[in-house]
């Protein structure tokens, strides 16, 4: 152990040999190494705050009372004695003021976490204010206070701490969140080294550094072991610390789970699984499974085989049934009468039923004259009563809507990388787009962009950047230096003379040259800070004075390695406003111009680089794109839906007769009932001010035309194949064929309609049938990122048409119904069908139908003709 601790004695004698001894003799407790204040900081240009220095005072400290007393109170309570003790202090009043604002500060950043923001104004609280500074601080440099002759001011300084000590406060505020960013707080704390790298000593070493626009002087700080004696009467300060997971103050509460892993509740482990179920070596629920389904087979088997001798049991008489059989023969009974007396009344009165039709449509469609189309994304895709939309409405009424997003994003493909050599940071890898020449065309595009204008039509005036970005430090008055770009150009401050800007750098170990590759290794890691660390002396910070943080500026880069990003991303924040606003005109005006402003620069620069771009608008623009584009596709579907029912439903004789016997006007005519009832709807909808959008007026007429073709081909074929009763008119044989095959035309439509609003309601309610094209680009892009997960899922077999095997021409006698056992013939001769009105009686067999279970005929009762069901 004694071998151990004298390697610090001997490292700390050494430093103090370079230090000059009479700065700081004496080390005792009740000691001051400075006291008071004397002016600026000659040596620091730039600063947060204020960079007043100290005065050289290594005398006994002082007693604190008054407003000292009772400002130390509230700063640093733990070097405040109790009532019956003397407090003594090293700082006056203003030194006290000064660390209050420092610690309001950081307080800002680490305010999650009591305890650690305790722990960090502890150590200030010590190095400004501690009765007993001498012990733990060592003078090295000073200059001379031109105001006060013989005072000297303070210019560095030697701070000693135990290890533990520092330790344990870099420990409490590892993990404290800084929401802000997403990310640690620790890492705008520690420089260049950021979260990952940081240690104690690193975050020490950051906050004493008088280039990181805070410190007002230089601080080096040196930790040493626990219970070491360094001699000298140097004594490493090791004052309490609270962990994170306690709490300074009986009125505070611990860090939460979140910033201090050693609060969290303790993790219960889930219960170890049941063991598998076994019969034997074999699983249990299979053999189970295969025992219960041989004996259901066994079962089934027998009882075929007891019934085969059995007689068979006397048909039932219609409506003989069971409740339900005789309600559902009264329901069918009455729809079959309901439309045998449509069909006959329209069949009589065409020109009527026509013309009434005409004019109510008509008159409905004309409500279109007042159509409202919606092309917004969040109106189209999200129901109105969804979570969603209501938190979005909850925040646009409480903070005004969102900000638009409108991005740049430029790559460099093929372009190589380079290796820079920094004499400060080291040896980092650049990608090819993180190039000088590069971040200059990328700062050209910025400055055309803050001095383009939009033409704004309604309102009749021109509108710039700064009347409709989000300048969060000036919204009153912006200028275009407030506006919240988010560019790595923006840690030169979008200023072309930073990004040219070159210095020596003769304070590091190796000398040299340091220029923008510095800076901006410097930033990413650090980008909070007001000042770097080389000789540029230059800000991290945007033009507009807010942070850019590279994860926003830059991506494609491989863990935290920011410089071998493979794309720069320039992102303008855009003031939003509601519907109704005039100022939503100006907006919408700027980002048509910045559309066609960032298409120009793609078009100039496509040789050497990629850009991509989009703005806020750019995705109801797609929609409005598509949906025309689209028209032409959907007019074709209709015409060769118009030629497959003109052509299948005609009854050729001779190819010279082929234009006479198509149902050329069937075809019209129903695409034309099929348009007038989607024009109605949609007239009649637009009357009780319901929105549309262009995406439902080209796929739900196409949807409702595929519905009607069916129909028509199933009434036609029917009729077709239906002979006319004897006395029985042409209207009365409509009305009787419209009996048969309407019920189930009706029924199917009915529950095509509940499954298709049952489906949309399961899909979580999106706006209109759009959202299902919406979401289906959205896959598909997806697809095309990840092909290997749609190969996953393409698994299935292709699909083919199953042939009918001559075996199943026979229909087993099971799979006649019971109530037409007896009475059909599940077997029926093959008969030549009929053609026109003269053919002979008889039955007829469908065309096309190879079917048996559809083709089978049988004669009812009581008629002397016969007729055919599917």
């Amino acid at each position: 152990m004694a071998a151990t601790l004298a390697l610090p004695g001997a490292l700390l004698a050494a430093l103090l040999a370079l230090a000059s001894p009479s700065l700081t003799p004496i080390h005792q407790p009740g000691f001051c190494a400075f006291y008071g204040e004397c002016g600026r900081n000659p040596e620091v240009n730039v600063s947060l705050v204020s960079s007043r220095v100290p005065c050289l005072s290594n005398t006994p400290a002082r007693v604190a009372s008054g407003s000292l007393l009772s400002l130390l109170r509230s700063v640093c309570p733990e070097l405040v004695r109790g009532d019956n003790e003397t407090t003594l202090v090293c700082c006056n009043y203003l030194q006290l003021e000064a660390l209050q604002r420092s610690v309001g500060l950081s307080g800002a950043v680490l305010a999650r976490c009591p305890s650690c923001a305790r722990n960090f104004a502890n150590l200030y609280c010590h190095n400004i204010c501690s009765p007993d500074q001498s012990l733990f601080t060592n003078v090295t440099r000073v200059i001379d206070y031109a105001e006060e002759p013989g005072a000297l001011a303070v210019l560095q300084y030697q701070l000693f701490y135990s290890q533990g000590y520092a330790e344990a406060a870099f420990a409490s505020c590892q993990d404290v969140r800084l929401p802000a960013t997403g990310g640690y707080a620790i890492a705008t704390m520690c420089g260049r080294y950021g979260a990952q790298l940081c240690t104690a000593q690193r975050w020490l070493d950051f906050q004493g550094d008088k280039n990181n626009g805070l410190a007002p002087l230089q601080i080096d700080f040196h930790l040493l072991p626990n219970s070491s004696e360094p001699g000298e009467g140097i004594v490493p300060l090791d004052a309490p610390v609270w962990g994170c997971d306690e709490a300074p103050d009986a009125g505070q509460e611990p860090c939460s789970c979140q910033d201090c892993a050693r609060s969290c509740p303790p993790v219960v482990p889930p219960p170890d699984p049941p063991p598998p179920f076994r019969i034997g070596r074999a699983d249990g629920v299979l053999v189970i499974c295969v025992l219960l389904f041989a004996l259901l087979a066994l079962t089934f088997v027998l009882a075929r085989w007891c019934r085969r001798g059995s007689a068979e049991p006397p048909p039932k008489a219609r409506g003989r049934g069971g409740c339900s059989e005789r309600a559902g023969d009264a329901w069918q009974r009455s729809l079959e009468r309901a439309f045998r007396s449509w069909g006959t009344a329209v069949a009589t009165r065409p020109v009527l039923v026509l013309l009434v039709a005409l004019v109510v449509a008509g008159g409905l469609s004309a409500g279109l004259v007042t159509l409202r189309l919606t092309t917004n994304p969040v109106e189209l895709w999200s129901a109105p009563g969804s979570r969603a939309r209501q938190e979005k409405a909850f925040h646009d009424r409480h903070f005004g809507p969102f900000l638009r997003t409108n991005q740049v994003i430029v790559t460099a493909p093929g372009r190589a990388g380079v290796a820079y050599d920094s004499v400060l940071l080291g040896t980092k890898n650049f990608s090819g787009v993180l190039a000088q020449d590069v971040l200059l065309v990328l700062l050209e595009l910025q400055e055309t962009l803050a001095a383009t204008t939009a033409w704004a039509p309604r309102s009749g005036r021109n509108v710039s950047l700064q009347d409709v970005c989000y300048a969060p430090l000036n919204p009153s008055q912006p200028g275009v230096g407030d506006c919240a770009v988010s560019s790595v150009t923006q840690y030169f401050q979008n200023n072309r003379s930073h990004l040219e800007l070159r210095a020596w750098q003769q304070d590091s170990k190796n000398p040299g040259t340091v220029d923008w590759h510095d800076h901006l290794i410097y930033c990413v890691n650090s980008p909070l800070s007001f000042k770097d660390i080389t000789a540029l002396e230059l800000s991290c910070m945007a033009e507009y004075g807010g942070p850019v943080f590279p994860y926003i500026a830059l991506g494609g880069y491989p863990e935290s390695e920011y410089t071998e990003a493979e794309a720069l991303i320039v992102t303008y924040s855009l003031n939003n406003f509601e519907a109704g606003d005039p100022r939503l005109e100006w907006v919408l005006s700027w980002e048509r111009r910045f559309l066609d402003v960032v298409r120009d620069f793609q078009r100039r620069h496509s040789h050497n680089l990629s850009v991509t771009f989009m703005a806020e608008r750019s995705l109801e623009d797609e929609i409005n794109r598509t949906s025309g584009e689209d028209i032409p596709v959907f007019a074709t579907s209709y015409l060769l839906v118009f030629a497959y029912i003109a052509l299948a439903l005609g009854e050729y004789t001779a190819w010279r007769r082929v234009l006479v016997e198509s149902k050329v006007t069937l075809a019209v005519g129903g695409i034309v009932v099929v348009l007038g009832a989607v024009l109605a709807s949609m007239g009649l909808l637009s009357l009780l001010g319901l929105a549309s959008s262009l995406i439902i007026i080209e796929v739900v007429p196409f949807l409702v035309l595929a519905v009607g073709a069916d129909n028509i081909f199933i009434f036609v074929q029917e009729l077709q194949q239906s002979q006319r009763e004897p006395g029985e008119t042409r209207e009365q044989h409509v009305g009787r064929v419209l009996a048969q095959v309407a019920p189930s035309m009706l029924l199917c439509s009915i529950s095509e309609a509940v499954c298709f609003l049952l489906g949309m309601g399961g899909m979580g309610g999106m706006g209109d049938v759009g959202g299902t094209e919406g979401h289906g680009g959205q896959v598909e892009v997806y697809f095309e990122d990840n092909p290997r997960d749609l190969q996953a899922l393409r698994h299935d077999r292709p699909l083919h048409p199953a042939s009918v095997q001559p075996h199943l021409g026979h229909v087993p006698e099971y799979l006649v119904p019971p109530s037409l056992r007896g009475i059909a013939d599940p077997n029926p001769k093959k008969r030549k069908s009929p053609r026109g009105a003269g053919a002979r009686r008889g039955g007829s067999k469908p065309r096309g139908s190879g079917n048996p279970l559809q083709s089978f005929r049988f004669t009812r009762r009581g008629n002397r003709g016969a007729g055919s069901t599917a």
